[in-house]
């Protein structure tokens, strides 16, 4: 069963709102939500509980860490038991009007793959 756009936002939307308070996002990118989350090669097809559980564990055990990251970073997560990988990059932006840096984790993609080899140096395994 496919994901529909709309529970995908709902989930962002969660996500984002539990890291208000470290100044930080997640985004999904076309590329993810449109070419890769629902793809046929993803066997068993990924869930969006898959993901809320992924992110309630990434964000319990490693937030503090993927805040220390610096702009241009690259870093994957990965999950030990659904085989769910997420590779990311971080943007991290001033902002003008406050001179407060914006910090954004910008999802690229994701697959479902056991064997799947990340060439980032990073890598949050949940």
């Amino acid at each position: 069963m496919s994901i529909a756009k709309t529970e995908i936002k709902t989930l962002e939307n969660q996500i984002n709102k539990k890291l208000v308070t470290y100044s930080t996002s997640f985004i999904m990118t076309v590329h993810f939500v449109r070419d890769r989350l629902n793809d046929s090669r993803n066997n068993p097809p990924i869930t969006i509980r898959e993901l809320a559980d992924i992110f309630d564990r990434l964000i319990d055990k490693y937030i503090l860490s993927i805040v220390a990251l610096d702009n241009e970073d690259t870093f994957n997560i990965k999950c030990s038991t659904t085989h769910i990988n997420i590779p990311c990059a971080v943007v991290k932006e001033t902002i003008e009007s406050t001179g407060a840096t914006s910090h954004k984790n910008i999802m690229i993609t994701i697959m479902r793959k056991k064997d799947f080899k990340s060439h980032d140096l990073v890598e949050f395994i949940v």
